[in-house]
């Protein structure tokens, strides 16, 4: 099991390296206007992808070995093309992707809803690896397509369709293997279970999505293509999360399946500790990088990145351990306080954004995305000690934590 979840954690960082790597070549061919479309684009597909996993994210793998398989596919593929078409309809009235490529993004979200749904499926059957292979072929194939096509935003988004039928297909004829019948019985029933429990888990993850994300629009209708500066100053800032992740998908698993609450305690702690010494580590190195040698990564566009991702520090740091708040919660099957916390973060950013934005620009932008995040990890911090009656003295970190995550990752991996 441990090795499953290293290779996750694997996954997610190779990904985000590659996320970082598409942004550089687009920065330095494109410059800020480039960053924009691009970052708009996926914003858009995210879109789509978002509501579509209110049927086809989490619940499938909940679901998959308690029903029949292709009821939920066949439910899972119609909400699948209903969410395409409402949402690409909310993207062209709202102007929220360039107008060129609506179209695209619409029918790539379609595209991608029913990979995410194919690869729920294998997740849901245990093909762990399988889903991290298929996920990572996706990224390094829209990275080489898109280097050998060329440094365009038309071929960006060439790029996406490729690698995106690409693991289309090898997603299909791994799920054709998973079928053993095509029989469809009572699909409004499996879809009343997909909804009831995808909509807990998802509720959280469109809100999160909007506190992420809704900073974009307010900064491209505002100051227009600077958009892309930001975006790369984020892109900066979140590749800190790789270790709060990984330690994140570990907790989960050992929240999920430990019966002691005190062991479960224990680890949440530890994982706590490790987090915020790990990102304070990261984002401290982060920020002693000369903002001259950034500028000269991402080129000419980007000067200026420093003190943007100062204002985003807060925030990076309140993420970081915001995560094994959540997934503490989440192991345990509770996910109404989650819920309520990314509430609490849209809030402030659609309270704050515009005021700060129109007043201090993009150091504005990171401000107010940082007050967000801090305001959604107080108040999970305040229902994480209050239901473990921790005391905050064990925040403070000791030899025992290391010794407790060698126990849980490097002891277990060899078993």
């Amino acid at each position: 099991m441990f090795r499953s979840i290293l290779s996750t954690s694997g996954t997610l960082g190779i990904i985000s390296i590659i996320n970082l790597a598409v942004v550089l070549l687009i920065s330095n061919t494109l410059g800020k206007a480039g960053v924009t479309e691009m970052g708009l684009i996926v914003l858009g597909i995210s879109f789509v992808v978002m509501l579509n996993n209110i049927i086809g994210g989490a619940s499938l793998v909940y679901m998959v070995p308690r029903a029949i398989i292709t009821n939920l596919v066949c439910v899972s593929y119609i909400w699948a093309l209903l969410s395409a078409c409402f949402m690409t309809l909310v993207l062209w009235f709202f102007e929220l992707v360039p107008s060129e490529y609506v179209i695209h993004v619409g029918i790539l979200g379609f595209i991608e809803s029913i990979f995410s749904i194919n690869i729920q499926v294998l997740l849901g059957r245990k093909k762990i690896h399988l889903h991290n292979a298929i996920k990572l072929i996706q990224k390094v194939s829209l990275l080489l397509a898109f280097i050998v096509l060329g440094i365009t935003i038309d071929n960006f988004v060439l790029a996406l369709f490729i690698s995106f039928g690409v693991t289309l297909l090898i997603s299909l004829y791994f799920l054709s293997k998973e079928i053993k019948a095509y029989l469809i019985d009572k699909p409004l029933a499996s879809f009343k279970q997909l909804f009831n429990y995808g909509i807990q888990i998802q509720s959280s993850n469109i809100l999160q999505l909007l506190n992420y994300r809704l900073i974009y629009v307010f900064i491209e209708k505002t100051m227009g293509d600077v958009l892309g500066i930001y975006i790369v100053a984020v892109q900066l800032a979140e590749s800190l999360w790789i270790p709060s992740k990984a330690l994140a998908i570990i907790q989960y698993s050992v929240v999920s399946n430990e019966k002691n609450e005190e062991k479960r305690k224990q680890v949440s702690a530890s994982f706590l500790k490790l987090t915020f010494l790990l990102t304070l580590i990261l984002l401290a190195i982060l920020l002693l990088v000369p903002e001259e040698f950034i500028g000269w990564i991402f080129g000419k566009d980007f000067d200026g990145l420093g003190v943007i991702l100062l204002s985003l520090s807060v925030g990076v740091m309140a993420v970081a351990v915001n995560q094994i708040f959540s997934h503490y919660l989440s192991g345990k099957g509770i996910y109404k306080y989650n819920i309520v916390a990314s509430a609490i973060g849209l809030t402030l950013v659609v309270s704050l954004g515009w005021f700060l934005i129109d007043s201090y620009k993009l150091v504005g932008a990171g401000v107010v995305t940082s007050i967000a995040y801090l305001g959604s990890t107080i108040y999970l911090a305040y229902i994480f000690f209050k239901k473990t009656n921790l005391p905050l003295s064990t925040m403070i970190p000791n030899k025992e934590d290391f010794v407790l995550f060698k126990e849980k990752v490097f002891n277990k991996k060899k078993e």
